[in-house]
């Protein structure tokens, strides 16, 4: 649970979003949506675009499942475990690099985010719970210590957005409260609240959970857009909103759509995954999928992409080998819908492309642009 938990919240908030232009509206706009209406949604056409590279021996390509945040000037730096950290050029054909893997204060081991800075850029490392600090030219110049990351308190950028998650307790035998906040830095804890909201799955006290944990916890989904307004969805219904960090709502979208139907067959799917020796995994999971709802999450990830365009992904089936993407207009309109196979990876959103991590010529894990024609 601990690794699905952290799963959800780092690849949810750093894998954000290029500057994205403000929604110049006074009066927010509120619409309503409907199953029916988003299963008539025109299907977008995903063509291939360009390709960025190809994880073939001794390439300097991700070669696992990698995480990506944008720079600045179309350039974004991406990262795995024990690999160095690259930084990307529009139309050039290898990336630069960023530090060094390693056990030194200056090296890192694991890279929670990366973010550029005026002075340069800022990588935040776990386990050590540092900042490393890099000039213009990427030369590392000093590390500062940062609170410890939990799977209840974390961290990252999203673009230069520095924000700060925290899942506490509400009260004795309440739901636990999952809060957002933009910050200065790495350092912060304090910072502008910009997104509270229950999590009914979960009590906690001292820090652990109190009842059995579901199989499938339902985690809010945001993104932030270069003004700082963020786009959120609670995760249990097709819903959205987009606000400013003080608050005052752009749009929003509300529906009753709920995620799909779990169901025995779907469960049986799941389990069918854990190895024949893990008797204790198998306890585990009957225990959560005896205290799991009746539906999977309905958006389990969001983007904003440069027009104010927001990609909604939908929660991945192990009944099926597809996943679905949806699209809003930048007044939080549905648009359009496109499915991708499950092994893509989506990094980055560009509104009118994505950039993937999925299996190419060769079976080998390939790095590209996918272009998504307007309805």
């Amino acid at each position: 649970m601990r690794r699905i938990l952290i799963g959800a919240v780092v690849l949810g908030a750093c894998n954000s979003n290029k500057p994205a232009a403000p929604v110049a509206t006074a009066v927010p706009v509120t619409r309503t949506t409907s199953a029916a209406a988003l299963a008539a949604l025109p299907e977008l056409a995903v063509a291939n675009g360009r390709l960025v590279c190809l994880a073939i021996s001794g390439a300097p390509c991700p070669a696992s499942n990698a995480t990506a945040n944008w720079l600045t000037d179309g350039k974004y730096a991406t990262w795995e475990l024990r690999r160095p950290i690259e930084i990307w050029t529009p139309d050039k054909i290898d990336p630069e690099f960023l530090g060094a893997v390693g056990n030194s204060d200056s090296q890192y081991q694991a890279v929670l985010s990366v973010a550029a800075t005026r002075s340069g850029f800022v990588v935040l490392t776990l386990p050590t719970s540092r900042a490393l600090l890099y000039d213009t030219k990427g030369r590392y110049t000093s590390s500062l210590p940062m609170p410890p990351v939990s799977v209840t308190r974390t961290r990252g950028f999203s673009g230069r957005i520095a924000f700060f998650q925290i899942i506490r307790e509400a009260g004795r035998d309440s739901a636990a409260e999952f809060e957002v906040r933009e910050v200065d830095g790495p350092g912060d804890t304090l910072g502008v609240s910009v997104l509270k909201t229950k999590l009914p799955w979960l009590i906690l006290r001292d820090g652990r959970p109190t009842t059995p944990l579901t199989l499938l916890p339902t985690l809010p989904s945001y993104a932030f857009a270069d003004d700082s307004d963020i786009v959120s969805s609670n995760g249990d219904r097709f819903s959205f909103e987009r606000r400013s960090p003080k608050g005052v709502l752009r749009w929003s979208l509300a529906s009753d759509v709920a995620g799909p139907a779990v169901t025995p067959a779907e469960l049986k799917l799941l389990r069918a995954k854990i190895p024949a020796a893990n008797k204790a995994g198998f306890v585990s999971f009957d225990s959560a999928a005896a205290h799991t709802g009746k539906h999977f999450p309905a958006v389990v990830g969001l983007f904003v992409g440069s027009d104010g365009r927001v990609l909604a992904a939908a929660a991945p089936l192990p009944s099926r080998d597809s996943l679905d993407f949806y699209m809003l207009s930048n007044s939080g309109e549905p648009i359009g819908r496109f499915a991708l196979p499950n092994r893509t990876h989506p990094l980055l959103y560009a509104g009118d492309s994505l950039l993937v991590q999925r299996s190419g010529a060769n079976a080998a894990l390939e790095m590209r642009w996918l272009v998504i024609k307007k309805p």
